[in-house]
């Protein structure tokens, strides 16, 4: 099967793409992850690595930074207690935090010139939150606007205090927000968008003087600018991969390096499968599928702007940088990539089956879409659907914590609240107080209730169950991969309850128990031999750190 034209602008096609890819000779993006700048000696950790780099590659450098640690969960929190609490228990959790900030500085920069400028702007940063925590406690509310502020505020006391503990090693720095280096957006406050054209046109227009001068531009990740107002906005989840990626595909970068904590991107999930080990290349579309089953590695709109480019991504890990990583790049520049066009096994678990059917929606125009609006307004994302030839059945798959309130929702409104009677709200208040055990049945049924003037006859769900991905660009066009997954499945005993593809080809995905869930990704890893490599295997002593941050 050809592949999509959907897919082109990913570099994804086969001819490779005309777009640049020379790059600017000799400029680099480093983004530094939370848990790389925890603390002082991690922060310590990355200004070596950035050294080396300027050192022994004598090329140009534009660093970005996330906030320190769990800086945004703490801010979040500081938040959520600010609408329920006393400002005395919010001052509490504000000095904490000011004081982790602070005693970071003093390790590293005491008795610098450098010090005293770092907190200075501590002091100034803390002092807006108090004034905006305060608020919170009088009005009980804020304003997402507001809320953007607040979570900026960590990303911008990170990357100054790495500006400053840069120049006190000797290199010239800029400090820069999102915003002031160029990038803007509309005005969707929370998750905001860019306007790509503009920002690339800023990007280029103010950092690239920089460079030319041998500074270093050191750019806070998650933050942008608004183009009407010039108020500050969080770019949403990967935020700050996607401000590296911005960046490097505005200066036409050779290459943009993710500094996280893992060595790389997984064939499998370590917990799962013990022989998983580092992949050493995969394409832009391969990362993107991937990130849906918990790989360490970009969102998928943070690949957009270099994938366009055919810019190089480098997943790395700051505490072992002399492991090669995962490289994200173009098809036509992948290297051995394997017999069987299998590259990982992926698994999402916490997910429901919800189904909704009937045999009067047979041959109704806009049933689906009744569906997708109810979930529309509900704010729930769908991560897998399938619907059967017959036209009276729909499935989808959902996030578990959602699932009572969808169904609830789905059985008010598609067959109609009035026909809803006490069974119903008993099993809805069941659904709310099961725990994770699944030891409660798993699927309800709605049979045998008249639901009048509805098109639809029942809404049931699953709640105990997984959802198993086999993901490889490779598969494109190979005939047998798909008979291969249900073979293997099959002849462990397991049901697929549902079954999904895309027309891209890279990912077949299905539905089964939450208990075998972990024998049929070990299954399917031996299978298709994603175990077998002399290189890149998984260190024995990096396995915790993957363990724990796999999503």
């Amino acid at each position: 099967m050809e592949e999509s034209n959907n897919d082109n602008f990913l570099g994804e096609s086969k001819s490779g793409n005309e777009s640049s890819s020379a790059g600017r000779v000799g400029t680099y993006v480093m983004k530094f992850g939370g848990s790389s700048l925890a603390g002082s000696s991690e922060i310590l950790r990355c200004v070596s690595i950035i050294k080396d780099h300027l050192v022994n590659t004598k090329k140009s450098l534009i660093v970005v930074c996330s906030a320190m640690g769990d800086t945004t969960d703490r801010l979040l929190r500081m938040v959520e207690l600010a609408k329920v609490s006393e400002y005395d228990v919010v001052k509490e959790a504000l000095l904490e935090l000011r004081e982790s900030h602070r005693m970071v500085i003093l390790k590293i920069l005491r008795g610098s010139k450098f010090e005293s400028e770092a907190l200075d702007f501590l002091d100034s940063k803390f002092e807006e939150l108090d004034r905006i925590l305060k608020g919170i406690t009088l009005l009980r509310d804020l304003s997402q606007r507001s809320l953007d502020y607040v979570l900026s505020i960590g990303e911008q006391l990170s990357t100054f205090i790495m500006s400053r503990v840069l120049a006190s090693n000797g290199i010239e720095t800029r400090y820069l927000t999102g915003g002031q280096a160029g990038i803007v957006t509309d005005e969707s406050f929370g998750s905001a968008q860019p306007d790509f054209k503009l920002t690339e046109e800023n990007l280029r227009k103010n950092l690239i003087p920089l460079l030319d001068a041998g500074i270093v531009p050191v750019v806070t990740g998650f933050i942008a600018e608004t183009l009407r107002g010039h108020d500050i906005i969080t770019l949403g989840r990967g935020g700050s991969d996607l401000t590296a990626s911005l960046i490097g595909a505005a200066i036409d970068a050779e290459e943009v390096f993710i500094w996280t904590d893992v060595d790389g991107i997984l064939t499998a999930d370590p917990r799962l499968v013990k022989e998983a080990r580092i992949l050493q290349q995969i394409t832009y579309l391969e990362a993107m599928e991937m990130s849906a089953f918990g790989a360490k590695q970009m969102q998928p709109r943070a690949l957009e702007p270099v994938a366009r480019k055919e810019i190089p991504v480098r997943i790395k890990n700051t505490f072992r940088p002399e492991a090669e990583g995962t490289l994200i790049v173009s098809p036509n520049k992948i290297l051995n990539s394997g017999d069987s066009g299998v590259k990982s096994i992926g698994s999402l678990s916490n997910v429901a089956i919800v189904s909704i059917g009937g045999t009067s929606i047979v041959g109704q125009p806009g049933t689906a879409i009744k569906i997708f609006e109810i979930l529309k307004e509900l704010g729930v994302n769908v991560l897998m659907i399938s619907q059967s030839v017959s036209e009276s059945n729909v499935s989808i798959v959902i996030r578990k914590e959602r699932l009572s309130s969808v169904v609830r929702t789905l059985r008010q409104k598609l067959l109609h609240s009035e026909a809803i009677g006490e069974d119903d709200d008993e099993e809805e208040q069941q659904m709310d107080q099961r725990d994770s055990s699944h030891q409660e049945k798993a699927e309800k049924s709605s049979k045998g209730r008249a639901y009048m003037n509805s098109i639809f006859a029942k809404v049931d769900y699953e709640d105990d169950v997984a959802v198993v991905a086999v993901l490889g660009r490779g598969m494109i066009g190979t005939p047998g991969i798909a008979a291969r997954v249900f073979t293997t499945v099959a002849s462990l005993g397991i049901n697929i309850r549902m079954i999904a593809q895309g027309s891209s080809e890279i990912n077949i995905s299905f539905v089964i128990k939450e208990k075998e869930r972990a024998r049929a990704v070990r299954a399917l890893h031996d299978e298709f031999c994603l175990g077998q490599t002399h290189r890149n295997l998984l260190p024995e002593n990096a396995e915790r750190n993957v363990v724990t941050n796999l999503v």
